[in-house]
């Protein structure tokens, strides 16, 4: 569980050096994703790590708790569901990860966009966060890859 705490940490971070400028990545539901794909069989122990993380977020950033907790315990759940029903062997499909993390990424981004009415428009600080998260995205499917590589080895 230690990524999941040190990826919010990385990015309340990036988010103070980067403030003005730029909206740093969610990397925090990457790290969540993750974490629910290879542990999609006990995914209920993720629930409340999840829901803490948002709620330490909203109130640190958004001061709307409980918006992204709640995004990051549906990514947790959908991510988890969606993995345990695949067949084993495309769960390794490095594709399907990537797709499954930029969606993820993407609902946890826009869903409090759209509950608190902020970020629409194609010019919107949120589409700039989707593009870098794409860069995060693609480094980590490259992980998924190596990680598929060393234990089917």
């Amino acid at each position: 569980m230690a990524i999941l705490w040190f990826s919010l940490l990385a990015r309340d971070l990036l988010q103070v050096v980067f403030s003005g400028t730029a909206i740093v990545p969610d990397f925090t539901v990457l790290a969540l994703v993750w974490v629910a794909v290879f542990r999609c069989e006990d995914a209920a122990l993720l629930f409340i790590p999840a829901f803490l993380a948002g709620l330490f977020w909203d109130l640190r950033w958004t001061a709307l708790p409980g918006v992204t907790s709640s995004a990051y315990v549906l990514v947790v759940a959908t991510s988890a569901w969606v993995w345990s029903h695949l067949s084993p062997g495309r769960r390794g499909n490095p594709t399907l990860f990537f797709v499954w993390a930029i969606a993820a990424h993407g609902l946890s981004t826009f869903l409090p966009a759209l509950l608190s009415g902020h970020g629409s428009g194609l010019s919107s600080p949120l589409v700039s966060q989707q593009g870098m998260a794409l860069a995060c995205v693609l480094g980590l499917t490259a992980l998924f890859i190596r990680h598929g590589r060393i234990h089917h080895d």
